[in-house]
């Protein structure tokens, strides 16, 4: 069994974001014995470097499966193109607003009308419910992603969300209806212009937070694990703390082992909000991949990507660069040079 995951190279600057696709099963077999899946596409319009990626180099129009991991502009705005120049089967993602009628005690104003409720949320969350209108009109199947589902007879698992935690998280989006305060209290912390650096060490542990101070809309990013024949892969979007403590959970509960990955896909372009010493210590893997722009203090912290060395990581970053991970032989030239990410005397506070 083969497989090739492919970081895509997705804008710069203040317009990048998350573009990854993949392929596997029996690779030097008939298309119809492997599977494509493309995982989001940002900010970007070029979206011939994704199309040309699988008519060429996968050699097919066809898709199987895409998956949207959350409603944010850098993980979906674009695509609708890939639904439009390719023809793709399913299409999974999150549609806040079917859960209106669930949910409706949890916002301030709960004399408010499931359909009203429900077309405030969908004119609030646009980019996502154009997205699925599209999809409607290509006659893509439209499925949501929850714990406990899969595909490709058990090589993908989706490990979170849960459709519960899900509809707890709605209302906290940033521009649904407010919820009551009882239901969430937000914590936001901004980073100072004048960064204040330390130094780090093999032997000590500076990313020790377990606090969530991120997004709703970043928690509720699907998780994903896939196991081909020995390998495995896990993808984690935007995903913050809370969530990715509930997967490993749901992980371990389930006998999926975390702790001899392939390849982990660091969170939200290797943020420091968004993963801690205890999630690194409870996952390991060969290989760790950040999509992060080509010049940026922020992403990804270079905390994190130490942390990721100090547990015997190779650490690569997109840095508008193509990054392939394989378990098939391809040789791709043209794909790099590209370098480790190397260990840093001093870090951000």
């Amino acid at each position: 069994m083969q497989y090739e995951v492919d970081y895509m190279a997705v804008g710069d600057g203040e317009k990048w974001g998350d573009a990854i696709c993949m392929r596997f099963w029996n690779l030097s077999w008939p298309r119809n014995e492997w599977s494509v899946v493309v995982i989001d596409w940002g900010f970007t319009d070029s979206w011939e470097n994704l199309v040309n990626h699988i008519t060429k180099l996968y050699w097919t129009n066809d898709v199987n499966l895409v998956i949207a991991t959350h409603p944010d502009a850098d993980h979906i705005l674009w695509l609708h193109v890939v639904l439009e120049k390719l023809n793709v089967a399913q299409l999974a993602m999150h549609l806040p607003w079917n859960h209106a009628s669930d949910i409706k005690e949890l916002f301030k104003n709960s004399d408010i009308s499931t359909t009203r409720l429900e077309t405030k949320i969908e004119k609030a969350l646009k980019n996502a419910s154009d997205l699925e209108d599209f999809a409607i009109s290509k006659w893509i199947e439209v499925i949501e992603p929850f714990q406990w589902m899969e595909w490709f007879w058990w090589i993908l698992k989706i490990l979170w969300p849960s459709k519960e935690y899900y509809e707890w998280l709605i209302p906290q989006f940033r521009e649904t209806p407010k919820a009551k305060e009882s239901v969430f209290e937000t914590i936001w912390k901004s980073f100072s212009d004048a960064i204040n650096w330390i130094e780090d060490q093999f032997d000590i542990d500076l990313l020790d937070d377990d606090t969530d101070t991120t997004s709703a809309e970043n928690n509720s990013s699907v998780i994903s694990f896939f196991q081909i024949w020995e390998r495995k892969i896990l993808f984690t979007g935007d995903s913050w703390k809370t969530a990715l403590h509930n997967a490993l959970d749901f992980a371990e509960a389930n006998n999926l082992d975390l702790t001899n990955l392939s390849l982990f896909d660091v969170p939200h372009h290797g943020s420091k909000r968004n993963i801690s010493s205890k999630i690194l210590n409870r996952i390991s893997a060969s290989m760790a991949f950040v999509s992060a722009p080509k010049e940026s203090i922020k992403h990804p912290s270079k905390k994190v990507t130490n942390w990721l060395k100090k547990k015997g990581m190779n650490v690569w970053i997109t840095r508008w660069q193509n990054i392939c991970h394989y378990e098939w032989g391809l040789n791709r030239s043209w794909w790099g040079p590209l370098q480790l990410e190397e260990f840093h005397e001093k870090v951000e506070d």
